[in-house]
């Protein structure tokens, strides 16, 4: 034990190169066009020094050579998931559930609908929308809705898919929100299971949103929200580009506060804070 303890103090007082710094960052924008920024050196040096204790190997480089000796390429795929953030919570961004019960749903009677959550992590925002649509089905009447999620990390999509969240993702949901829809689990530290009757609404998929998109439109509401603040300008006029063209007309777009359409905005009205309708 003394040997690994003593190993992982000596990780941590290594120096990233920034030649290997540099080459992470170009491998990451390449493949899913997440920048990094010149000063995030200690963020990557945190998150690759994951790995490295994962694998139980002496330094940057052996990871790097590691890496690219992986032919399966699940390596790299591993990098990309401690290396993409995922900071995520039940309800985030309060302000955009209130608008879709109280906006969006009275406009959807007895309609089906499909929306997509696109960069939804471990499942906290299809969830949440899930259970936003089923709280206002009494007054809406039938139809149904199919959510899509996506994200780029397997791993996150994994806890999604399973719909168990520990109890402490579950702090600031309403009681009888969680009463009505989750169950806890005999287990420690609790845990709670997700009802089956949301997890049949959510349909989990790993796709890279800089790549060809399966899925077909039209959605009538898109999330992609504190996803492309990671992405340089191009990359987030591209995305928004694709994201109209998969609107039905009069769909919303919701995108995180903290970030703008971009270069878009003759094709979308901006109706509320980060939130945009498709008008042409």
């Amino acid at each position: 034990m003394k040997f690994f303890n003593n190993h992982a103090e000596d990780l941590t007082r290594l120096e990233l190169p920034s030649s290997d710094f540099n080459k992470v960052r170009k491998l990451l924008h390449d493949y899913c066009g997440i920048y990094i920024q010149e000063g995030k050196e200690a963020l990557v040096k945190a998150r690759m020094l994951k790995r490295i204790r994962h694998l139980k190997l002496r330094g940057f480089k052996e990871y790097l050579d590691f890496m690219d000796s992986d032919e399966s390429g699940a390596e790299f795929l591993a990098l990309v998931d401690v290396l993409t953030t995922n900071k995520t919570s039940f309800f985030r961004e309060s302000q955009h559930f209130e608008f879709l019960r109280e906006e969006v749903l009275p406009n959807t009677r007895q309609r089906d609908l499909k929306w997509w959550s696109a960069g939804c992590s471990s499942g906290e925002e299809p969830v949440s929308c899930a259970i936003t649509w089923l709280e206002e089905q009494p007054d809406y009447g039938s139809g149904s809705l199919k959510i899509l999620a996506t994200d780029i990390a397997q791993s996150m999509l994994q806890i999604g898919k399973s719909g168990i969240y520990a109890a402490e993702k579950l702090h600031g949901i309403p009681g009888f929100v969680v009463n009505k829809y989750f169950s806890k689990l005999p287990e420690t530290p609790p845990s709670y299971r997700l009802d089956p009757a949301v997890r049949k609404m959510i349909s989990y998929a790993r796709l890279n949103l800089k790549e060809s998109w399966p899925m077909k439109g039209p959605f009538h509401v898109i999330m992609c929200r504190n996803v492309m603040i990671y992405f340089n300008r191009q990359t987030q006029e591209e995305l928004v580009s694709r994201f109209h063209r998969l609107l039905e007309p009069g769909g919303y777009l919701f995108l995180g506060h903290s970030e703008s359409m971009q270069g878009n905005s003759s094709r979308f009205r901006n109706i509320r804070p980060a939130v945009y309708q498709k008008i042409r």
